[in-house]
């Protein structure tokens, strides 16, 4: 009541009717505890980004955004944003952490989460071969399952997804199609994408992006799967000679924002705070395309390479008839082994995923 008394009482000085004091006393003590009020009703959201080694999409993108969020929107909220990296944690860590109430918004990694919710991999199966609209058209048909569960096991609530770009293959020996990656050794993301690999006589390696350049420099790997643009911001192709385009993953990742914080919302303003995810989640899945056709040049060396290192890397299109057994092992191994998976967590889930997105990636 300080601040008041020091209002006060040069009025007391003046003359003013002790009912007038009053209420002049009555607005002061209303304007101290709106302002009070307000303070207290800024809602503080713990983010976690992506690493910033995984290049533009992080750095350019999603960082900038994070930080004129509460600008944009208006919104009674104040960021606290840390990339993974600068965190010191692991990314297979990220929703247990989110339901402890480690971060309350996380731009989620799918693949590497998805030892704790099985539905994830059904997003972004491995082997498709799949565009990138092909894999946003999957990914969007059956969000719907995997927000279901992500909020009634991790309390958790999707806010959108958006792609790296195609995970592809980077080897450092010559090859020409799908059996002479037969006793490399090649770095994956997860287990169910080290099957697949496996399924072609090559030895699975599950190892961190961030360790995946040491790997390939001291020689721990022959090979490393990822999209083009995050394997060049972090020196991978540097080790690398051999460019194989096939799309094991679309690299679908997500944002998730906690229950807790989300209700904390009126519905206007979650109405708020989704509409500026869609126009930056839309705006992701721009720059991903962009980044990928532009990185087709950068990666061979090519005059069009824009705004980017050119490398020298030596592109290998495999047979078509390996293109189709890709396919054919994507049903045999990763649908195979990922709906047996999420059968026993939830029954009829592997069905359920060929009834959604079966067609849409030509799977029946």
């Amino acid at each position: 009541m300080l601040l008041i008394d020091e209002i006060v009482n040069p009025i007391s000085s003046l003359y003013i009717s002790l009912p007038m004091k009053r209420i002049i006393v009555a607005i002061l003590i209303l304007i101290c505890f709106g302002i009070a009020w307000q303070m207290l009703s800024i809602i503080k959201i713990k983010v976690v980004g992506q690493p910033n080694s995984t290049g533009i999409l992080a750095t350019q993108v999603e960082q900038p955004f994070f930080a004129s969020l509460q600008k944009e929107t208006g919104l009674p909220i104040e960021i606290e944003f840390k990339s993974l990296d600068t965190l010191g944690v692991k990314d297979t860590h990220q929703l247990p952490m989110m339901r402890d109430g480690v971060f309350d918004l996380a731009s989620l990694r799918l693949i590497q989460n998805s030892q704790n919710e099985v539905t994830l991999n059904g997003l972004d199966l491995t082997g498709l071969n799949l565009s990138i609209k092909k894999g946003h058209a999957l990914a969007d048909a059956y969000l719907p399952i995997v927000d279901k569960h992500l909020q009634e096991k991790y309390q958790v609530k999707v806010l959108g997804l958006w792609s790296f770009g195609p995970q592809e293959l980077f080897c450092k020996n010559p090859i020409t199609r799908m059996s002479d990656l037969k006793g490399l050794k090649v770095r994956v993301a997860g287990e169910l994408l080290g099957d697949y690999i496996a399924s072609f006589g090559a030895i699975a390696a599950i190892i961190p992006f961030d360790e995946t350049r040491a790997a390939l420099q001291n020689g721990l790997v022959d090979c490393a799967i990822s999209s083009a643009a995050s394997a060049s911001s972090a020196g991978w192709l540097e080790y690398v000679k051999y460019y194989i385009p096939i799309s094991f993953n679309t690299g679908i990742n997500a944002y998730v924002i906690t229950l807790l914080k989300w209700n904390l919302l009126s519905e206007t303003q979650q109405q708020t705070l989704q509409t500026a995810f869609d126009k930056h989640i839309s705006n992701m899945w721009a720059i991903s395309e962009d980044i990928y056709s532009n990185s087709q040049d950068c990666l061979t060396g090519k005059d069009a390479c824009k705004n980017s290192q050119k490398y020298k890397l030596i592109r290998v299109d495999i047979p078509s008839e390996d293109l189709t057994y890709l396919k054919l092992q994507a049903k045999a191994i990763s649908y195979k082994k990922w709906s047996e998976a999420c059968n026993k967590e939830y029954p009829g889930c592997g069905e359920e995923w060929l009834r959604i997105a079966g067609p849409v990636a030509d799977i029946q």
